[in-house]
This record gives C-alpha cells, structure tokens and sequence, in this order.
C-alpha cells in the first residue's frame, strides 16, 4: 500500500498527509526542516490575516459630465466591439493635427469610460498628461504611427492598472523572480543556515534577510529556503555575496528566467479535465472563459467537483490569462460546495454594481488544495487566488502572478492613428495589507518555485510528506 492510498484511511485530508515530521540528514547532524503540517499552519494564518475591511470607502463612484454638467453616457460611445477594430499600421503617417485630434479623443474617451480614472489621480493626473503629450506634439510637423505610440507611453507610467494597454503594451513592466539555488538553505530561530552547516551573517545589498530568503520546495520534496529577487524585466546579471558567521564568502548566480517549451502553444480553449500524476488529482485550467454550457463548462464544472472531493489535489493555473473572472469564483463555489467569499472589491465603477462577495469570511476545508502559479496567471484567474486566500488548507505554489488586478477590459481606438487602447470600467480595490498583492508583481507564492518545475516539486512535496 502506497502513501496515498493510506490517506484514505483516516477521516481527515491533513491527518495522514501531515503527521510525519522531516529532518534532513547530512553527515553525523541533522538541519532544521518544516514540515507541511507547520507550513499549513503559517499559511492559513497568513491567509485568514488579510484584512479587507473598509475597502467601500475606498471605492469613487464616476461620474463624468459634458460641458453643460449633464452625465455622460459612461464612455459607451468610445467603446469597440474587437471584431469592429481596424488594423493597426505602424508606418501610416499623422500630421501634427492628426496627432493633437488623437490626443484630445484618447483623453475625452478616459474621462467618460475609465472605470479607474479616479483611483490613478483623477482630472489633475490626466490633465496633466494630456498637456505634456500635446506640447510634445508641437515639436513635429508629422510622425508615424509607431514614433506616435512611443511619445504616448511613458506618459502614462501612473497608471497603475496592467489591463490599461496602448496597443497592447502595459504602462510598466512587471516583476520577474529570479531564483538562487546553487546553496539550499535551512531557517532557524530566524537565521539561515546553508546544507553545508554555514550560518548566513549578512547579504551584500540585503539588509531584511527575511525579504531576500523564500520557502520553496527541494529536488527532494523538502521545504527549504533559496533566495529569489524580483526585478523588472526578464533578465538578471545580479549575484549575490553570501557571508557567513565563519568569515567565509560565497558568491550566487541567478538562474535565468526560462518558462520553456510547456508555456508556448497554449491551448487556452482547452477543455479543462483532471489527470493524476503519482496517483494526485491535477486539473489544468486555461482561461476564465464565459460561455456557461457546451463541453467546456461541463469540464470546468466536473474539474472542481473531483478535486473537491479528494484529500489532495492541484489546481494548475500557471497558463491561465484570466477571462471571466465570475468563473472563477464559481470554480472555488463548485469546489468547497459553498460561496468562497472574495477579499478585493470588483465592482463597476460607473453603477456601483458589484461583482464580487468581498466579506472577512474563512471557509473550512479539510482537505488540501495546491494552486501552481506563473507570471502567466493574471486577471480572473488572480481573482480565483483571491479568493482561495479565505479558504482553509490552501497552498500556492510557483513563481509571483502576474499582477492584473485593479482593471478590467475593453478597447477604444483612436481615430487617425488607429492605436487600439484598453481600459475598462471596473474599479477593483484590493487589500492593502500585509503586502498582499501588487498590481505588475502579483501575488507571492506560498513556496516559491520556478513555474516549469512547479507540478514536479509540488509532487514530490506531497509525496516526501505521506510517507
């Protein structure tokens, strides 16, 4: 009989998963290890602290008005439908006139329809971006589309919502994490200690250890600690010099930032369906899509009902762009067999209509559910980590999301310079507490792994702890 298989036998998930504490053994002494029973207990403490109180009265309602004071039409007649976009050329020509209209337009189409205008520094903010993009515009009798994109977008860099695009491209770049993993480390008594007995004294650049130095899963199936920074952009020369108590130095390069072969091509219409590896239930979800019958949405359904009824079980969201993000709490809904309430406010900026059961609300689970992350994992697919913050026995592992949050979609399209621009109308306010999520960095992971190693460590986790 496998590990597995004698979990079934006793009446709670955690019991049999979790009673087995690690101690890694090198040479003649043993390093401090976690066990996943302690790790569970640090993390549904850190979830269930998220304080999203207050988060109404954070919330502007919009309401725009024209020159006579009257409201407007919430900026629908700004708004494309994607099949009624027009193709973008890069080399098409615009006279300074052209330019200024465009300007004016994009300006007048944000303060009618931008559901966050308010949240990023309201007519002040805007109004003096339009001035300094329109006086820049003075500067040339003619551009080309592309040289015209260039001069709007660093413009907008307080804007701090990633679905607000100018043709396609975000106002900042987001957070990529880059690992440390020539050294495995230990942490005791809120030290770290290498596998080879060292003792870390200090960190060149690193004051706060505790920021630099991350849970994460071993090639083994242990929990254990690797440093890992966050930099914009995907490329890292960084390396880090490790002092130790024993005068030693060591020097650690950063691995580089590769999701491979697994994240191209992905197939986001795919029909979500559970397959088991080392006997584990893991259903892959794609996309948030919306269309509620045909085979899809009987897939997505039936995914979340057979995890839902395992002891232990993965959701892998680290292909998951978002879509519907009404979808996702309705997975988790399908899931717990009862509401998992939201911790963020999604709600429409322009009505007051909201979209979400934000409440302070912990809904038990007795058995585990692990949610595999990327850089990937964006939008709808965060509401559902959001979400899955209120629900007990919840672990997340993988790299940082992909911080898309605070906005939602639609497109409007300049006139002259076809430039397709997405803003939507949603103002979704998220906790700010206990740094919980940063729009373009995301939500941390519980254990942080690179994402392309992410099911094969989480395995080996659950499978080092059912022994």
């Amino acid at each position: 009989m496998n590990g597995w298989m004698r979990i079934g036998l006793v009446s709670r998930a955690l019991c049999g998963l979790l009673a087995v504490g690690m101690l890694l053994m090198t040479g003649c002494s043993r390093l401090p290890a976690v066990t996943l029973d302690q790790l569970m207990e640090d993390v549904n403490a850190a979830h269930q602290a998220v304080d999203n109180d207050g988060l109404k009265k954070k919330f502007i309602r919009r309401k725009p008005v024209d020159e006579s004071g009257e409201l407007i039409d919430n900026g629908g007649t700004y708004f494309k439908a994607i099949a009624d976009l027009e193709d973008f050329d890069r080399n098409r020509m615009l006279t300074r006139e052209q330019m200024v209209e465009d300007v004016i337009y994009l300006f007048d189409a944000l303060y009618a329809g931008y559901g966050n205008y308010d949240q990023m520094g309201g007519q002040a903010a805007f109004d003096a971006a339009e001035q300094a993009i329109l006086e820049e515009c003075q500067q040339y009798d003619s551009l080309n589309t592309l040289d015209f994109f260039k001069l709007l977008i660093p413009r907008f860099s307080f804007v701090k919502d990633a679905h607000f695009r100018i043709q396609g491209q975000k106002t900042n770049p987001d957070w990529y994490p880059f690992y440390f993993r020539e050294m495995t480390f230990y942490e005791a008594n809120g030290q770290y200690i290498a596998e080879n007995h060292k003792t870390v004294a200090s960190v060149d650049g690193y004051e706060d250890l505790t920021q630099l130095f991350k849970r994460s899963i071993s090639s083994e199936g242990e929990i254990v600690y690797y440093p890992v920074v966050l930099q914009d952009g995907t490329a890292c020369e960084e390396t880090l010099t490790v002092h130790y108590t024993d005068g030693s130095t060591q020097v650690l390069q950063c691995e580089p930032f590769d999701y491979g072969e697994q994240f191209e091509n992905v197939d986001q219409e795919a029909i979500p369906e559970v397959c088991y590896d080392s006997g584990i239930p893991v259903a892959r979800i794609n996309a948030m899509q919306g269309d509620t019958t045909g085979d899809w949405y009987e897939g997505f359904q039936e995914s979340a009902k057979e995890l839902g009824a395992s002891r232990v079980s993965i959701l892998d969201l680290r292909f998951n762009g978002g879509g519907n993000g009404e979808m996702a709490l309705q997975w988790l809904k399908d899931y717990a067999k009862t509401v998992v309430p939201s911790n963020a406010l999604f709600v429409s900026a322009f009505s007051g209509a909201q979209r979400s059961t934000a409440r302070d609300l912990w809904v038990s689970n007795d058995n585990l559910l692990v949610i595999l992350t990327s850089k990937c994992t964006a939008s709808a697919a965060e509401w559902l980590i959001d979400a899955a913050y209120n629900l007990e026995n919840v672990l997340v592992v993988g790299d940082n999301t992909s911080g898309a949050m605070v906005g939602s979609m639609a497109y409007i399209q300049l006139k002259n310079s076809k430039l397709i621009i997405g803003i939507g109308t949603m103002e979704n306010i998220i906790p700010d507490t206990n740094d919980y999520f940063e729009e373009f960095r995301g939500f941390c992971p519980d254990l942080w792994v690179p994402a392309d190693e992410a099911e094969e460590l989480a395995v080996k986790l659950l499978e080092q702890n059912a022994r």
